[in-house]
């Protein structure tokens, strides 16, 4: 087993196992035995803990950056952690945010992922790894169901894995939320007569009626299953769709989600909710 670098960069491993073996012997609180697993960072019981998928840029960039500063534990994941530098300059300003490898359409890696966080409780999930997918492929007269297949894979397989694996960090926790990124492109009402996106706008409304399986499922423990659309919001995702409107900016979308996700409870009805707290419609 290869043991992780230390925080300092010094070159010198951490023996994981033996470290928490030893902690527990000592009988160390869980805030040291939480930071022995999160392979050198500061993570404290006391903070709150957030995973956000898909945090290399960004509405996830822009997650990890809200919550690091309001003093969270953050764990967050991308698949190429190497070359996501916005990141990993923001891991090196806060010293409780770990950043962790995950490609959401590789279900053993979840499992992996969650296994090694298995004694972290996470207060908030927050399944934000999306795709759009070439346009012109998901147009009738030249659909590819190989791609059709991929967006799927992430912007649905991949928040229903998360769910189902990481359920009992959630529920250890102290908030326990699970929050999935939707829009408005998944609404028949708002979105019927629209042409085009077609594979996006089917995976945003199968992704809705799949956290609201979730929900049903989970409200029982106290679990929050909420959907969340962040508006127009500047990414290179909206920039691919062609949209050339007005937009957000990542920061500002987080900020109005930041406080809806704050103020959730096992009474809300569990319907998408927009940036502005509106409703959306299905």
């Amino acid at each position: 087993m290869n043991f992780p670098i230390d925080e300092h960069g010094s070159g010198a491993p951490v023996n994981l196992a033996a470290l928490i073996v030893t902690l527990a012997i000592l009988g160390c609180g869980q805030s040291i035995v939480a930071r022995a697993e999160s392979a050198g960072t500061q993570f404290e019981a006391e903070r709150p803990t957030v995973l956000i998928t898909g945090s290399n840029r960004g509405i996830g960039l822009g997650f990890a950056r809200y919550y690091a500063v309001e003093g969270w534990n953050v764990i967050a994941t991308c698949r190429k952690p190497k070359v996501a530098n916005e990141l990993q300059n923001l891991a090196r300003e806060h010293s409780q945010l770990v950043i962790e490898q995950l490609d959401v359409t590789d279900h053993a890696r979840i499992e992996a992922l969650a296994e090694q966080y298995s004694q972290v409780p996470i207060d908030l999930l927050i399944n934000n790894a999306a795709v759009l997918g070439d346009l012109e492929e998901q147009q009738y007269g030249s659909l590819d169901f190989d791609l059709f297949e991929w967006v799927m894979a992430v912007n649905v397989y991949g928040p229903m894995k998360m769910g189902e694996a990481f359920t009992e960090h959630v529920a250890a926790s102290d908030q326990k939320k699970i929050v999935t990124l939707t829009s408005g492109l998944g609404s028949l009402k708002l979105m019927g007569s629209m042409k085009g996106m077609n594979y996006y706008r089917i995976s945003k409304a199968g992704v809705n009626m799949a956290m609201r399986g979730l929900r049903s499922d989970l409200k029982g423990r106290g679990i929050i299953v909420a959907l969340m659309a962040p508006g127009m919001v500047g990414t290179q995702l909206l920039a691919d769709s062609g949209w050339d409107g007005p937009s957000l900016t990542t920061d500002e979308s987080v900020a109005g989600m930041a406080p809806l996700i704050a103020g959730l409870t096992t009474e809300d009805k569990g319907t998408p909710t927009n940036v502005t707290g509106r409703a959306i419609p299905w």
